[in-house]
């Protein structure tokens, strides 16, 4: 199965004491995963690590789920692209910048708002002067990732994370169109995952409104790394795709760990499909610090 059958799996089985939920318990696992072999596709960004499986299927079943995907509603789309490009920036963000190490700048404007122009010319003119900057103290060469904010309920303003290296106060005078406030990236709040969220819903609203048809989610340096990935037909084994769809986090746990030594298990989502058996399982881990005596 190729990547862009991801959607047709996106039904989480459910908890509780309703009925579909009682029909997932009366149904075994082991019918749902089936027979058939999984492939892992495993991305390293920073200290994240994700892991992705899904099963392998012939050219036959791919035919139909081709014509499965046609039938995906446009919204069942939406919300699917929208899962993506979060994934993208969260991966893009733990693969580059470092919490306690860089800096999450917010800009604002003082007096009359100003045009959508007229902030892009801004932001280029600060980076400008940043890059400048950098390049005099020999500091390593600037990265950044912003989003602008322009929504109906708030005034137009802007959210970056930069590397470090150059003094908080001195970024905020650098601006000199307003209010202008660094702080240091944390890692608490959710961390850079929490940021990346935060992040993506600066426009949100407007863009789904269909307006600001040409206002990006974010934008980012082109110097910015990729993660790493790596993909296997033989690291997950269908025994071990059954423990994880069995639904009990501790075995889950205990196969990713074995299967990714040195890292931890932080959570693990399993998909199923209404069109083809099989599973989809994500999972998300990180890397253990090294204790030094």
């Amino acid at each position: 199965m190729s990547w862009e059958f991801e959607g047709l799996f996106d039904a989480i089985r459910p908890d509780g004491d309703d009925l579909l939920a009682e029909y997932w318990r009366s149904e075994p696992t082991a019918i749902r995963v089936g027979s058939m072999g999984y492939r892992t596709r495993t991305i390293k960004a920073g200290s994240r690590l994700e892991a992705e499986i899904h099963p392998l299927f012939g050219r036959e079943k791919e035919g139909r789920l081709r014509a499965a995907r046609k039938n995906i509603t446009p919204e069942r789309q939406r919300l699917q692209n929208i899962r993506r490009a979060k994934r993208r920036l969260i991966l893009l963000l733990e693969e580059n910048f470092s919490p306690w190490e860089d800096i999450h700048l917010t800009l604002t404007y003082a007096g009359e708002e100003p045009s959508l122009p007229r902030v892009k010319k801004d932001i280029r003119n600060f980076l400008n002067k940043v890059k400048r900057i950098r390049e005099k103290r020999g500091l390593s060469e600037l990265k950044y990732i912003y989003a602008i904010g322009d929504d109906a309920d708030e005034r137009i303003h802007v959210h970056m994370i930069m590397n470090g290296g150059i003094d908080r106060t001195e970024l905020e005078q650098i601006w000199g169109r307003g209010y202008a406030n660094a702080l240091t990236l944390q890692s608490y709040g959710g961390g850079l995952q929490g940021m990346a969220n935060y992040l993506y819903r600066q426009n949100e609203k407007e863009r789904l409104k269909g307006n600001r048809q040409n206002l990006k989610s974010w934008s980012g340096s082109r110097n910015l790394r990729k993660p790493k990935e790596h993909v296997s037909d033989c690291k997950m084994s269908n025994r071990r795709v059954k423990i994880i769809a069995g639904g009990f986090q501790n075995e889950a746990k205990a196969v990713m760990e074995k299967v990714y030594p040195g890292y931890s298990l932080e959570n693990c989502a399993v998909y199923y499909s209404d069109v083809v058996d099989g599973v989809y399982i994500r999972c998300v881990m990180r890397k253990r610090e090294v204790t030094r005596i």
